[in-house]
């Protein structure tokens, strides 16, 4: 699902992709990083690689590791949980107090994406996810993982029946559970709307909003979490990629599905022979390719390393094929013959 060191318009390599009504304040795919240990302490005040802060307050450094795991990923965030009841472990960056403050005026919703990954069976009872705290380090919004049911639900500041507190959201239709595949990445996104309160959570299969009470609040943190649950005994391993943390002026969650990414990309020629070519025509991060066959079969991956201009098809069969593109701006799907 991941990345591709080249932009077709060659802009820096920088994370900050800035579009007419948006800023993004914060994003990683880890790829800079080196493969290890993220910090050298976990009090929370040392910093380390990538401008990474590890807190915990029983653990070890190597609970937070950036790791290769190969394919179209390729470098992740892993933060192993606790096999105890106790020991909650926190990854941040500093700096989105500043960057938040200094975001163009009307650009009063904050949407965070990001990509992680449900694991198998597991009887560990710790649970994992992004939160956004305030300047008073509440959390206002978020999402909560549970690898042993594979249940992903949302996290909310408001009053619910008189308690004024962070409250579990259910994301299944119909205030139900919803139950995540195994073994699979999703990419979800939540937002924060400061003059409303509001917040939205959406990903596949899933779009709820929940009127809030933060109403004004700014923003100060983003966190990677793993929390354990109340009898907890079994530790965990919790992949996460692909973070972006934009200010806005219009809601906008993984918009891409929604033809943001699909319009400025065109192929050609089509069909194609033996090699097939990508014209992008506004600046995107590209961070990996996969193509399927009508069956639903991948047959090719092409991870960030090996992205180019061109792909290779010369390897296929004759017949119709999906590229299935992961970017800065999220999947597109476009369908391609190979004569």
């Amino acid at each position: 699902m991941k990345k591709n060191t080249f932009l077709l318009s060659l802009f820096s390599f920088a994370f900050l992709i800035w579009k007419a009504n948006a800023q993004v304040l914060q994003s990683d795919d880890f790829e800079a990083l080196t493969t290890g240990n993220v910090g050298t302490h976990i009090n929370g005040s040392t910093m380390g690689q990538g401008g990474y802060y590890t807190l915990t307050s029983n653990g070890q450094n190597s609970d937070f590791q950036i790791v290769d795991i190969g394919g179209s990923n390729s470098k992740v965030l892993q933060i192993t949980g606790s096999n105890s009841p106790t020991n909650s472990k926190f990854v941040w960056k500093d700096g989105l107090v500043g960057s938040w403050a200094s975001r163009t005026s009307g650009n009063d919703i904050l949407e965070i994406e990001y990509d992680f990954y449900t694991g198998g069976i597991t009887a560990s009872k710790n649970e994992s996810g992004v939160d956004f705290f305030n300047t008073s380090f509440v959390v206002v919004a978020g999402f909560v993982f549970y690898p042993e049911t594979k249940i992903l639900a949302g996290r909310a500041y408001y009053n619910k029946a008189g308690d004024l507190n962070t409250h579990v959201i259910k994301l299944g239709a119909g205030d139900t559970d919803l139950v995540l595949t195994a073994n699979t990445w999703y990419r979800v996104g939540f937002s924060f709307n400061k003059s409303t309160g509001e917040i939205k959570f959406k990903g596949s299969g899933f779009d709820v909003n929940q009127a809030g009470d933060a109403t004004g609040t700014d923003a100060a943190e983003i966190d990677f979490t793993v929390n354990p649950g109340s009898s907890n005994a079994v530790s965990s391993i919790n992949w996460f990629d692909n973070l972006v943390a934009t200010a806005k002026d219009a809601g906008s969650l993984l918009r891409n599905e929604l033809n943001e990414i699909n319009q400025p990309i065109t192929l050609h020629p089509n069909p194609a022979d033996g090699y097939l070519s990508l014209t992008i025509k506004k600046d995107i991060q590209l961070y990996s390719i996969e193509i399927n066959d009508i069956s639903g079969r991948t047959v090719k991956s092409i991870s960030h390393k090996d992205l180019s201009k061109q792909i290779d098809v010369s390897d296929l069969s004759s017949g119709s094929y999906l590229l299935n593109i992961q970017s800065s701006l999220g999947r597109a799907t476009k369908k391609f013959m190979k004569k």
